[in-house]
């Protein structure tokens, strides 16, 4: 009897043995959660920071303050993607971390929903009553060289040229390209003789303008004549008066100065995001500094130029009714657009879209850098992006509601 006192007044040694080895590990577990939490704060600042930065950027100008706040702006899309992955983790791993993440998104409410729109749709909405409806498509088309294509070759007959067979048979009513020096029938890009005869039944005017613009329309056309001078690729401009309904349409084709980019510099940036370097890293990141950023900047540079003078085309020939579109080889929400929007443009895709778009496809530069804006007694009712790699880029379609004089 006294032996069974004994052992339930004294604790067993066993009990006081875990006692002991609990503490430490609870406190272990307790500095490495703090340092992820730490971890996680640190990295939501930085992503916060420079999503912010990169998305007010386009604000900046490049005549005045240099083209690296363009190259900024562009990067955008990264800065978002990362912090809204860093918002999804913490939602289930440390929630008051996606706070921070949360408030940084906040901050950059407007570029997020300019890259990133959340117009959501059931039905393609009607025109207003009184009102007809137009389609508009924009397209840099590579000069409708295909052979990117598996399984046509250039020169075969029996393979037409895949974006003329689309164009016939979409029919959009005005068609804007950049990149094409001449739609005719031609061997090297397969443009056939029946394919000519049923664009020029579709489309009964056909105007080539700049350095190599072309438009299709239905509707009668007036060339605008400009006084600009283009340059190579990119940097091309031109302008149409259209009388759409009984309504005079000014409409801008552009082609902004390209990035400049050589074979090589885009095969170093292919490598940098494939995560690809050679043995001497220094000499890496000394090409990026002076192949890549210094070219994207000058691109900025000019880029802007000829957005000044496409403001003064618009404020001398564009009248109430305008439409701007093209291949601007800038992002969105990048300086051209913004000083467009200053000048009561509006820009269709944040309007009526929904999600990320990208309309450039080669190099890993998956970029939206084709825009369409307007202005006027216009709504745009619908924008489809075309999905097949027939150029590096994707065409843009879009209907617009307009009322009739």
């Amino acid at each position: 009897m006294k032996h069974l006192q004994l052992s339930k007044d004294i604790p067993s040694r066993g009990k006081k043995t875990s006692g002991i080895k609990k503490k430490p590990e609870s406190h272990a577990k307790s500095v490495w959660t703090r340092i992820w939490h730490t971890f996680f704060v640190v990295l939501d600042v930085l992503a916060g920071a420079a999503m912010v930065f990169s998305g007010y950027a386009g604000n900046i100008s490049p005549l005045s303050e240099g083209g690296i706040y363009g190259v900024i702006a562009l990067s955008f899309p990264i800065w978002m993607a990362a912090s809204f992955l860093l918002l999804v983790i913490q939602l289930f791993i440390f929630r008051r971390g996606a706070i921070v993440t949360g408030a940084f998104m906040l901050a950059c409410a407007g570029p997020l929903l300019t890259n990133c729109p959340l117009n959501v749709r059931i039905f393609k909405p009607e025109p207003p009553e009184g009102w007809k409806s137009f389609t508009l498509m924009t397209y840099n088309c590579s000069n409708l060289n295909f052979w990117k294509i598996p399984g046509h070759v250039v020169g075969d007959t029996l393979a037409p040229n895949p974006i003329v067979d689309d164009i016939i048979r979409r029919k959009p009513d005005i068609v804007v390209f950049q990149e094409l020096y001449a739609l005719k029938q031609d061997k090297h890009s397969n443009i056939t003789s029946v394919q000519m005869d049923s664009i020029q039944r579709i489309y009964p005017h056909l105007v080539c303008s700049g350095h190599a613009l072309v438009l299709l329309s239905k509707f009668p056309v007036e060339p605008i004549h400009l006084d600009f001078k283009p340059h190579g690729i990119g940097g091309d401009m031109a302008a149409f008066s259209l009388e759409i309904y009984g309504r005079r349409v000014a409409l801008f084709n552009v082609h902004l100065q390209s990035i400049g980019l050589s074979k090589a510099d885009k095969s170093l940036y292919t490598d940098l995001t494939k995560l690809k370097t050679s043995d001497n890293l220094r000499s890496d990141l000394h090409g990026v500094k002076s192949q890549l950023l210094s070219k994207l900047s000058a691109a900025n540079v000019a880029r802007a130029r000829e957005c000044r003078q496409l403001l003064r085309y618009l404020s001398h020939y564009g009248g109430p009714d305008a439409i701007v579109c093209g291949d601007f080889n800038d992002g969105p929400g990048c300086y051209a657009i913004r000083e467009l929007e200053g000048c009561k443009m509006k820009s269709v895709y944040p309007e009526i879209g929904f999600g990320p778009m990208i309309t450039y496809n080669d190099n890993r530069f998956y970029f939206c850098i084709d825009h369409v804006l307007y202005r006027g007694d216009m709504k745009p009712l619908d924008i489809t992006k075309g999905r097949k790699k027939w150029s590096d880029h994707y065409p843009l379609t879009v209907e617009f509601a307009i009322k009739p004089e």
